[in-house]
């Protein structure tokens, strides 16, 4: 940066390069991932403003005070978070890119979570999600129960996961374990059943093939629904021994 050839004022000139530098100090200390100005007022920092908008209920009824967020579909990063408000409604600020809205159920008879995909093609493109129902129509995992210890499978004696279909219509269900960490260990085939037998044998991932040790692990369901979103149920725990 060149300094200005015109001297000067007689006692302005010193204290603006001081203010001047002081400024840059501090941008630099702040570091690259400070917030900017907005110079449209010169008040503050920019806040997103929200581009995608939709409604979460429960059985027809508005479902409020719900935690809306928006999330990677891949690794399940949250990028931004709302709440419904009192009519279910939410609206919520999401960058451009693939991402999925995720609806938190609350109250016993929800799902766990209901979730859409959606993509933001551009800056300035506004959303408007179809309602998301979290009401489980009697959804919900029947055994192994909560915490149940079972043998570990190892092809003579399986382990069937068993649950209750949702009393509306759906596309297919699948049962779905984790390990303590979270990592997909197995999921069973898509389909309309109500069971599914597992050998003990991964198939996610870099468990695909791997012989799962006794451990703890935790289950659930998720449901594809004909709307094009998913539905999970609450998770269970279960000890193989």
């Amino acid at each position: 940066m060149t300094r200005s050839s015109r001297p000067d004022s007689p006692g302005t000139g010193i204290r603006s390069w001081r203010l001047f530098y002081g400024a840059l100090i501090a941008m630099t200390a702040a570091g690259p991932w400070a917030c900017s100005p907005d110079f449209k007022d010169g008040v503050g920092p920019r806040v997103p403003v929200p581009n995608v908008s939709g409604r979460a209920e429960r059985d027809g009824a508005a479902a409020s005070a719900l935690d809306v967020s928006v999330r990677d579909p891949v690794d399940n990063v949250s990028v931004a978070s709302s709440r419904t408000d009192a009519s279910g409604s939410y609206a919520i600020a999401a960058p451009s890119g693939v991402w999925e809205i995720r609806i938190k159920g609350k109250v016993a008879g929800d799902f766990d979570s209901v979730t859409r995909g959606f993509v933001v093609d551009g800056a300035g493109e506004r959303i408007t999600m179809v309602p998301l129902d979290v009401f489980a129509y009697g959804a919900a995992l029947v055994a192994p129960s909560d915490g149940e210890a079972l043998a570990r499978p190892s092809g003579s004696n399986d382990v069937t996961f068993t649950w209750s279909a949702p009393g509306r219509s759906f596309s297919s269900a699948r049962a779905q374990l984790y390990d303590s960490t979270g990592t997909a260990v197995w999921f069973s085939a898509k389909g309309t059943a109500s069971e599914a037998t597992w050998d003990g044998t991964g198939n996610q991932g870099a468990l695909s093939g791997v012989v799962m040790p006794a451990a703890t692990y935790t289950w659930r369901v998720k449901f594809d629904l004909p709307d094009s979103s998913e539905a999970r149920t609450k998770s269970y725990v279960v000890r193989l021994q």
